[in-house]
């Protein structure tokens, strides 16, 4: 049985540059999270009143 694991990464900054921001965050720690053996099941960004990004990150092993 694989174990599941949620992460949320979040920014507040500028509409424009939180975006760019995030991104890159979520890259890094993606491909961290893969050298480790991890299996990426989901990414998915909303924003929080307009002011947040959040990025919901599934992940398995």
């Amino acid at each position: 049985m694989k174990k599941h694991e949620i992460h949320i990464l979040k920014k507040k900054a500028g509409f424009s540059s939180m975006k760019d921001e995030l991104s890159r965050e979520v890259e890094v720690f993606l491909n961290a999270k893969s050298s480790e053996g991890y299996e990426i099941i989901n990414v998915s960004f909303t924003y929080y009143e307009a002011t947040e990004l959040i990025a919901f990150i599934t992940i398995c092993r």
